[in-house]
């Protein structure tokens, strides 16, 4: 039951990674004029929903686990797989781009990720409240 309550909960980070996608690619003219690099978006867009999965998990696990320490092991370990995982694929553009690195595009993602953060934290804000038990009178 747990399972199923935890992956269902995980649909509107889905649906919000096929939505930036797909918004991705039917602007693309629109974010040529804005000079934004539309691969860089659709890359940053995979990575961070692949980050926030895992991140997820983590969360989602140390939430059901009784002993505190659990959750906070999860919560320090889903940020630095996060973190870790941004920076990683930031130096490596970086690297492989040389000089066309896409400033733009960098800080697109930033907003992506900001957006997943917001979303996970929210579900995971849901899903660690007490269920109220109703009376059937």
């Amino acid at each position: 039951m747990e399972n199923k309550v935890t992956s269902r909960s995980f649909l509107p980070i889905v649906l919000t990674f096929i939505l930036f996608t797909v918004l991705t690619l039917a602007i693309r003219p629109l974010l040529s004029e804005w000079k934004l690099d539309y691969g860089v978006l659709l890359a940053g867009n995979g990575l961070l929903f692949l980050l926030t999965a895992a991140s997820f998990y983590l969360y989602a696990r140390g939430l059901r686990n009784d002993n505190p320490h659990v959750f906070v092991r999860a919560l320090y370990g889903s940020l630095l797989i996060k973190f870790l995982g941004c920076m990683l694929a930031v130096l490596v553009y970086a690297a492989v781009s040389r000089q066309g690195v896409n400033r733009n595009g960098i800080l697109g993602c930033f907003i992506f990720y900001m957006l997943y953060t917001f979303l996970e934290v929210r579900i995971l804000l849901q899903l660690s409240k007490p269920k109220k038990l109703t009376k059937n009178a």
